[in-house]
Parts: structure tokens; sequence; C-alpha cells
């Protein structure tokens, strides 16, 4: 049995940056001035090793869970209502650094973490006015500088942008196989019906989507045009259809683009009557092939067969009390009426549908929500599945005895659409759009968005009572921002929540702000200070001999020789030796002349553990294998 010794260098006061890439505390050569001879069948074992620790904080994907959602907050007793089954929301998996890229361990500053921390909320918040919104700061002893932990501002930004969605920026929305042809364009504001030849005896859907930037939810609006110079669908007589909807990225099975739990069943949508045009929104006002005014939105219904789906049902607004068309007992009849524009204005979870009627020089309410009015009669609450909202535009045709097509190039016109400003958006990429498209995009829709779009208060008929959520003071969103570090039974689900220790919090759930002092703006503080250790595991490698070692995590064979159980939670210099040797195989049928021992200190996943500074130490021991 010989012990050899290898170190990085002599003493731990050594310069860093004097250091070669070779003498690296973490990874190292040291090269013999003689050879060393390792008799055959050998086995070797760590007796001892001496490292320092920096004091880093080590993150990776698997200990830096955390959940937010933005909602009405739930009554952590368990017994009294609202629980999350009665709510539109949905815990939004995040993490304090990004998800994108490699499994990678990254070794941080406290003020480096507070710039993942951050740059890992936004990448998981979806709600447009949030977005960019949350900024994170590490908190410190005024006098001595001492951490105190981080602070973590949540903002809403409720400022309306003024505009039309710029030239060219509508796509198809309507089947897969329409996409890449010229059913419409769209410029100055103006949609224009291009498709007006009959294809296979039907004319084609000119149905489009602007997926740019969402809608503002704190009093934003859409208007359109429908019966002026520049709109003249309404006029013209022939279908049309104005909404705000989800981006979807993927047609169903049928190659539509709906949900792949939604569908549009005509059977279920006499009102809606579209022959045309019967696209997929979230919110639609349209004039069907009955010359009716028709508001719908897409809720969870019942189908012959038992099972449900999301699908268009038409709104009775001429039964809502706030409706200026209350007094009718039906849809109300376009043909001949001096309507001209549509609206719809989004406060919070509130939607409101508007019509202007030019005889008259006023808007009218069509349909709004109302406390105590019947879920049929208004437009659902705005559901996290659907925060981000895009303009939806839809131009039909008539068609005349023997199935000749008339009125083929009718237009509507944007003459407002208030968007929400920001630097980064994109909803055909995972983290950039809204909650929807990017649970669609990491294919969990199942798991997720269908469980909330399913829900009783989202349902067709439902008699249960929902307090739609409003503006604040501030016109912000009258919601509450909550932060579930461990994992927890009214918040769910919070599978693996991990980060009470690393973010200072007392408790699992933290739904109480520490400063709302100003409406809308929620900060959340450290209540003690947070672990600032690793609490990864370290292993020393044996870089250039053939142990005989696996490591599942990774699914390779490895060069680990030991791992390091008593320095993962510690801090400076620190020592470690094992209480029992274990000793591994080198595999050698033949002596071994050895003129170079190569170490490295690593992670679980094989990543040099670079939170190692000064002097590394480790003391092998070798053997040859004992006869049995």
């Amino acid at each position: 049995m010989s012990l050899v010794i290898c170190s990085n260098q002599d003493s731990d006061g050594s310069s860093e940056r004097q250091k070669s890439n070779l003498n690296q505390p973490w990874s190292f050569k040291n090269q013999l001035t003689s050879t060393y001879n390792i008799p055959k069948d050998a086995q070797v074992a760590l007796q001892s090793c001496k490292v320092n620790i920096d004091g880093r904080i080590s993150v990776n994907k698997d200990n830096s869970i955390f959940y937010q959602y933005f909602g009405k907050k739930l009554n952590m007793d368990g017994v009294t209502e609202p629980f999350i089954e009665d709510t539109p929301y949905f815990p939004v998996f995040s993490s304090a650094i990004s998800l994108n890229g490699v499994d990678q361990v990254k070794e941080l500053s406290q003020e480096d973490f507070a710039n993942e921390l951050q740059a890992g909320i936004r990448q998981t918040t979806y709600h447009p006015n949030k977005k960019e919104q949350t900024d994170v700061e590490v908190l410190r002893n005024a006098s001595t500088l001492e951490f105190l932990g981080y602070k973590i501002t949540m903002d809403q930004n409720e400022a309306n942008i003024a505009g039309i969605p710029a030239d060219n920026s509508f796509e198809e929305f309507y089947n897969q196989d329409s996409v890449g042809e010229t059913r419409f364009s769209y410029t100055g504001g103006v949609f224009t019906r291009t498709g007006s030849v009959a294809v296979g005896g039907a004319a084609q859907r000119a149905f489009g989507i602007c997926p740019f930037r969402p809608m503002n939810l704190c009093g934003g609006q859409l208007a359109v045009n429908v019966s002026g110079t520049a709109g003249r669908a309404n006029a013209s007589g022939v279908e049309w259809l104005v909404g705000l909807s989800r981006y979807l990225n993927n047609p169903n099975d049928d190659g539509y683009y709906y949900p792949p739990y939604g569908g549009y069943e005509s059977d279920l949508n006499d009102l809606i009557n579209l022959d045309y045009i019967d696209g997929f929104a979230d919110f639609g006002i349209c004039r069907n092939n009955a010359d009716e005014l028709i508001v719908f939105h897409a809720v969870n219904s019942t189908m012959t067969d038992g099972s449900t789906k999301l699908v268009p049902q038409s709104i009775n607004y001429w039964d809502n009390a706030s409706s200026y068309f209350n007094a009718l007992s039906a849809p109300l009849d376009l043909a001949g009426q001096d309507y001209t524009d549509v609206r719809f204005e989004v406060t919070g979870e509130k939607v409101k549908a508007e019509i202007y009627d030019n005889a008259s020089s006023a808007w009218r309410t069509i349909t709004e929500y109302r406390a105590g009015e019947a879920f049929d009669n208004m437009c659902k609450p705005v559901p996290q599945t659907a925060w981000c909202l895009h303009p939806v535009l839809g131009v039909g045709v008539t068609e005349s005895g023997g199935g000749v097509v008339t009125n083929g190039s009718c237009t509507l016109e944007i003459t407002t659409f208030n968007e929400v400003a920001l630097s980064v958006y994109d909803p055909k990429t995972l983290y950039q759009g809204g909650w929807y498209e990017s649970m669609e995009l990491l294919g969990i829709l199942d798991r997720t968005c269908e469980i909330v779009d399913k829900r009783t208060i989202l349902s067709e008929g439902n008699g249960d009572t929902y307090a739609q959520v409003g503006l604040n003071a501030s016109n912000k969103v009258d919601l509450d921002n909550v932060l579930i570090v461990l994992p927890s039974e009214i918040y769910k689900p919070t599978h693996h929540a991990n980060t009470k220790e690393l973010l200072g919090f007392t408790t699992g759930v933290v739904d109480t702000p520490d400063d709302e002092s100003a409406e809308g703006i929620q900060i959340f503080q450290s209540r003690v200070v947070p672990d600032v250790v690793s609490s990864l595991s370290l292993f020393l490698r044996l870089d250039n001999f053939n142990q005989s070692v696996k490591n599942a995590r990774v699914g390779n064979h490895s060069k680990i020789l030991a791992h390091l159980t008593d320095l993962e939670t510690k801090v400076g210099r620190q020592t470690y030796e094992p209480n029992n040797l274990v000793w591994l195989d080198l595999g050698n049928s033949n002596e071994l002349n050895v003129n170079e021992f190569s170490l490295s200190f690593s992670y679980v996943n094989e990543q040099y553990a670079t939170i190692l500074t000064g002097q590394s130490i480790a003391c092998l021991y070798f053997r040859p294998k004992p006869k049995m």
C-alpha cells in the first residue's frame, strides 16, 4: 500500500491570477520527476482531501424551483373559499435560474443570484401587464453592508399604447391548409378579403390573427369599423367577425386552429351560424348568415357523447340587464341598421362588448360583466389560458343561387388597438408569449391549460357565482402575487418547490407582501437571512486512471473517485476524511508506470466545481487487490 499526495499549489496564499490552467483549485495535474509504479490488479481509494469553498451560491434546475401565482388569493385554512378550482388561475412553474439551455450548475455571488432570480421570474411571467415588471435586488444592512436577503418588487405596466397593428402583421388562423395562401391582406389598419373564389364548392375562409403584441388588460380596447369607407363588411351584408384570442401554434387533429381539447360543434352553435369564418376566438362579435348580431365566447361545453370541449357559445346578451338591447327577445337584426363600429374593452378579468350607433352617435353596450348576472348572458372572465389576447378578424361572402360568390373583397378596419409595450414578445417562442402558448410548446396542455379551461366557472350554463375582478385605483389589475416555495396543498399543483431557505422565507406560501404602499406594486423581502452555501454535492475525480465507476445521473462511465459527503453545505477551508475507505478497481492487468496525476472536483453532472479557491489537496491510497 502506498500514499500519493496531490495538490494544485503549495499554499492558500498564492495569487489565483498567477496560477496556470493546469493548476486550478478545481482541476489540476501533478507531474512526477520519476516514474511511479502501480502493481497490476491495483485498487485506489481517497484517504483525505482539503479544499477552500468560496461561499458562492451553487444552483441548478433541481434546487431552484418555486411557483408564481397571480390571481385571487386563496385561504390557507383549506376550508374557506375560494379554492383554486374556483378560479381561472393555475400556479406557474418557475426557477431561480433560466430554464433555457443545458442542465448546468451556476455558481453565483449574491448580486449575480439576484440578477438570475429576476430573469427567472420574468421568464415565467405570462400576464402581459406583468411581463418585464419584476425587479430583484440584494438587501444589505445600511451601515455594515451585511447581507440580509433579497427584495422582490412586482409591478404592472398599465399604460395604454395607442395605435393599430403594423402592416402585414396578420397571419392565417383558420386551418393548416390555408397557411401560405393569400386569402386576405392587411395594410394601414384595413383587413381586406382577397380569397373570393370558391374552392371545392365553398368560399375560402379569410380569417386571421395578429400575434405581434398582446392586448393591454388594464383598460385596453380593440375598436373596428365594420361599415364605413374602409370597413365595408357590414354595409355589404356579409358575415364578419371581430375577436380576441390566445395564439395557437399548432392545429388540432383535424387540421384546424383550435385547442386540441376544443372544436366547432355546429349542433351547439345554431345562433352563431357562421358559414365562412367559423374559426377560433376566445371572445367574438360577429354578424352571422342570418344578419344577426352575435357575441360569443369559447367555453367548456358538454357534447352529445358526454365528453366536454372548449367550443364557441353564443352569449344571450339580450337577457343581460346592463345591455342596451335587453328589451329584445332574440339577437339584434343588423339588416338596414346604421351600426358602424364594434369594440372590446378589457379591464382585468372583465370583457365588455360594444357597438356604435351611428344614427345617435353613441356607443351601445352589447354585454358586460354584471354582479349576479347569469354566466351565459355575459363574457367569461379572462382566464390564465387567454391572458395574452390578440386581434382576430374574419370576413365572409354572400352566396347567391347556384353557389355564385359575391361581395368577395369586403373589408374591416382597425381604428384602435391598445397593446402592451414589451421589449421581447413572441408567442411562437418558449417563455416569450403567454401561458397557453408556452405550455403548448412544452406539450403539457393536458396537465395545465385544459384543467383551467374545463373548470366549472368557465363552463356553459354554470350556476356558480364568480365575482369577476377589475382594476384598482391605480388602474392595474386587482389581483394578488403569491410565491410558493414549498409544495402546497392549497396552491396546487406545486410539486418539488424547494427554495424556502434559498430565498430566505419562513413559510412555504408567501402571500402577504412586506410593502404594498402603492396599489398594484407588491414587494416581498426575505424574512430571514437566506442560505448562502451550496446544497449541491461535491465529487473528486481521478481523471487519468480507469477506475470502475458508472455515473447513472449522466448515464456514462465516470472518473469519479469519491463523494465528499461532509463538504456540500460548508464555506471556507474544509477537510474531508472518509470513515471507511472505498476501494475501486483500476482494472490494470499489467503494472502501470505513471508520471502524472490529474484530479478535478465536480458536481454530479460532471461539471467543474469552480466554487473552490486557493489550495486543494487530495491524498490517494494505492494497493494490490487483495486475493480472495
